[in-house]
């Protein structure tokens, strides 16, 4: 078995200069910000198995100006993994406690895939606290996702950490794993592809984070099928303007969502991003970048 990296993840060489830790009432969270503090607040939400340098390449472009932020979800990346169920909820009223903390009354919110599940519902339940709101590559009103088989669910902790072991003995095992969530990895440039590699590497071995991953896996089905549909009611009259923006060949959610999601609320736009997978914002950070600036304003 492969000798496991350094535990301490170190940040994008892109994000480092902006790295913070803020103490909250029960953890500890890491976060990047940078951007003036009296310009608008965008917070950057990730997603599932990631971390805030997912928005490497955007990062400093949209601080240039707003005010932006984006934290490590706790459980992930460098905020405390403390031993505990994880879901959305969990989430929204982490990410509210986390603005209090910073002082920001109410904010901007881009969430990527469960990053975005989150910034919705908290948009929905906070109204107040959220400005605008753009979605990437998720959404609570999913339409289209790949089916729950019933034993395989009941048996996920099991093969679940059966699946990271084997990661752990094939360092490119753990790099192939990635081919889903990208249109093409092979194309990123060098820096990207090194970056990602050792990135990964460090997840399979972080076994705090493996288990907070599963514990959502576990429970996001309950909430989009109970608490989801629920929420997903309020969407047409939700008042935070809204963008929703999907790569046209994402392979874990189809793009079929996005434009249900789009159509359900008046006003809400649909950019599809060519030539990008589920995170467009690593793919093709200037088509997101052209889009977000005339939608941010």
């Amino acid at each position: 078995m492969s000798t496991p990296p350094q535990r301490v993840m170190a940040p994008a060489a892109q994000l480092a200069p902006y790295a913070r830790f803020i103490s909250l009432p029960t953890l500890t969270c890491h976060y990047f910000e940078a951007g003036a503090q009296h310009r608008r607040t965008l917070i950057l939400i990730h997603g599932l198995q990631d971390e805030a340098d997912t928005w490497r390449h955007v990062f400093e472009p949209l601080a240039q100006t707003r005010r932006v932020i984006a934290l490590d979800l706790p459980g992930f990346g460098r905020s405390d993994k403390p031993r505990r169920p994880y879901d959305v909820l969990f989430y929204v009223r982490t990410l509210l406690t986390f603005m209090d903390a910073l002082k920001v009354g109410y904010a901007d919110l881009m969430g990527s895939s469960l990053g975005a599940m989150i910034a919705e519902t908290l948009a929905i339940t906070h109204p107040a606290r959220v400005s605008r709101l753009v979605l990437v590559g998720g959404t609570i009103h999913t339409v289209e996702r790949p089916a729950v088989n019933l034993l395989q669910y009941l048996l996920l902790p099991v093969y679940d950490r059966r699946y990271f072991e084997s990661l752990r003995r094939s360092p490119q095992a753990a790099y192939d794993s990635l081919r889903p969530y990208y249109a093409d990895l092979d194309a990123l440039p060098q820096a990207d592809r090194d970056f990602l590699y050792r990135r990964v590497n460090e997840r399979v071995w972080d076994e705090p984070q493996r288990l907070a991953a599963l514990s959502i896996q576990i429970r996001l089905p309950w909430f989009l099928m109970f608490r989801a549909r629920w929420l997903a009611q309020r969407i047409p009259t939700m008042p935070a303007p809204t963008l929703v923006i999907w790569g046209e060949q994402d392979r874990v959610l189809p793009i079929s969502n996005g434009i249900v999601r789009a159509a359900l609320q008046p006003g809400a736009r649909l950019v599809r991003v060519a030539g990008a997978g589920h995170l467009p914002h690593q793919e093709q950070p200037s088509a997101m970048l052209g889009a977000l600036a005339s939608w941010l304003g």
